[in-house]
């Protein structure tokens, strides 16, 4: 895939929902195409190509989207992707299927700093996969545009963490959680992240929360994780790996009342 495309203002009308919007526009040689619309708090950044793939990073009203579009079609719910960069950094990266076929990121903000260091990004689906993924992308050198998206957010640019291999998605605890106490959204829950040090969660950190929660909430949230056990089954493998949670507002602010 190569042969950078231009004008992200119509990419933006017609796939990110910009109609009738006033967009503003931002294009470098090698930086990511940008527009935003402040009337209604959405910044985009996209890097498209002539096979009509597409690399799109969005905040809107403070909840950010990684995007991939174009790769080829499939009837399951999700994707696990292996990411590799030309400098040899490597990832696994969960993404969820959307009604017309794109993959959005389970983990936008730490896929999104992936994409920073530009050059070239390989995505390869699981050996045997029923529509496999075999995919190469040439990212820009920058990344000045795909940090506004970010910073619209409120996300750092850089986090020792994603250093750090990611757990498996289908991660269990040896005591499940209650109901409704996980399965928020990027963006639009507090979001957290352990480190799972003998079996257990441990150095559990507040990564981002919306405007609505305090730091104090946050932190408490956070400490409330220390100590809880994997599933017996899970504990090995996912040694020293970092896990995502995604707590609803609701359920952390309610709990920070108790």
């Amino acid at each position: 895939m190569h042969g950078l495309g231009h004008g992200l203002a119509a990419l933006a009308i017609a796939g990110l929902g910009l109609g009738g919007a006033t967009t503003a526009t931002a294009q470098a040689d090698d930086d990511w195409e940008f527009a935003e619309d402040a009337a209604r708090s959405l910044t985009v950044a996209a890097v498209r190509y002539d096979s009509g793939h597409a690399v799109i990073a969005q905040c809107a009203s403070g909840q950010l989207r990684v995007l991939l579009a174009g790769l080829p079609a499939t009837t399951e719910t999700s994707r696990l992707l292996t990411a590799t960069r030309s400098g040899g950094a490597t990832d696994t990266q969960s993404w969820t299927i959307d009604e017309g076929g794109s993959l959005t990121s389970t983990l936008p903000a730490r896929d999104a700093r992936f994409l920073r260091a530009g050059g070239g990004l390989r995505l390869r689906s699981a050996p045997g996969d029923s529509a496999p993924i075999n995919a190469a992308f040439d990212l820009p050198a920058q990344s000045a545009n795909l940090d506004r998206v970010l910073t619209a957010c409120g996300y750092p640019l850089e986090d020792d963490r994603d250093a750090i291999p990611r757990a498996a998605p289908d991660l269990r605890l040896q005591r499940p959680p209650r109901e409704g106490d996980v399965g928020g959204r990027p963006g639009r829950s507090l979001e957290l992240s352990c480190i799972i040090q003998n079996g257990a969660y441990s150095q559990c950190h507040a990564d981002h929360f919306p405007k609505a929660m305090n730091v104090r909430s946050a932190r408490s949230e956070a400490l409330n994780r220390n100590g809880s056990r994997l599933h017996p089954d899970d504990a090995a493998a996912n040694e020293g790996k970092v896990a995502y949670i995604f707590v609803p507002l609701l359920i952390a602010v309610s709990r920070e009342g108790l």
